[in-house]
């Protein structure tokens, strides 16, 4: 059964993707912490490569990275990054041969995709045997931040939460994938006020928010949105540093 009728795909937020994520800064900063654990061996898969950012940053440390999305818009400036190896594709079907590919990671992405089970089945099809990937699922975890538990809680009341490390790790395994490591990884600081992430909220700047019904803007979204406008000195940043979990699967040997 699948997660989604359909994968969401970023063509209204390409423009402006990078500066509503982070930027290159934290797209360095991720780079470090998949790079460390990656195989120097060519090429690696992004699954989601979205504009490029992560990959570029990757592929600075001396890796070949290649990757797929399913956004035109988004694969555009991907090219600019990265050149001819970009392509769109669905991580339901991958357009690559199996058991060709030494390494593969997902950052920020299954949530998005229509069966999160048979992204990763077409994952573990294209690696090779003994193959790693490299999982950062979409949820930070708790953080002290008045502003960001506020808007975390709106966005998880809002999607349903498809890429729980437990989740993925029972979803994996049936695919052939084993779960090796599961560790905790700090972002860069940040500053985030709460008038800018209600800004962002209103913008509807995240994808959980593109398709709210007005009756649920109304009594969900509103009073987050005035929750943070309230907050004591609004326009002051907040010192953020995310954590998130990164999970590293092996494709069976066998």
């Amino acid at each position: 059964m699948a997660d989604r009728a359909a994968s969401v795909v970023f063509d209204r937020i390409a423009d402006d993707y990078d500066e509503t994520r982070g930027g290159e800064s934290r797209a360095r900063a991720v780079a470090v912490q998949l790079t460390e654990r990656l195989p120097r061996r060519r090429p690696i898969l992004e699954v989601g490569v979205g504009t490029g950012i992560v990959a570029r940053a990757v592929s600075d440390h001396g890796f070949e990275v290649v990757g797929v999305d399913l956004s035109m818009p988004m694969l555009r400036k991907a090219h600019e990054r990265l050149g001819a190896r970009v392509a769109n594709a669905d991580a339901l079907r991958l357009p690559i041969a199996s058991g060709s590919v030494p390494a593969a990671y997902a950052v920020w992405v299954l949530h998005l995709v229509a069966d999160v089970q048979t992204a990763l089945a077409e994952i573990a099809r294209v690696l090779v045997p003994g193959g790693t990937l490299l999982v950062i699922p979409s949820t930070p975890l708790d953080s002290s931040a008045d502003v960001t538990e506020l808007s975390r809680s709106l966005i998880e009341r809002l999607r349903v939460p498809l890429d729980r490390p437990q989740r993925l790790a029972e979803l994996a395994g049936p695919c052939g994938l084993d779960l090796v490591g599961d560790e905790v990884i700090i972002g860069e600081p940040f500053g985030v006020t709460p008038n800018g992430d209600a800004d962002r909220i209103e913008r509807r700047v995240f994808s959980a928010l593109w398709d709210v019904d007005d009756k649920t803007w109304e009594t969900t979204v509103v009073p987050v949105i005035a929750a943070l406008r309230t907050l004591p000195d609004p326009d002051r940043p907040r010192r953020i540093r995310n954590a998130y979990p990164l999970l590293t699967f092996r494709r069976a040997r066998h």
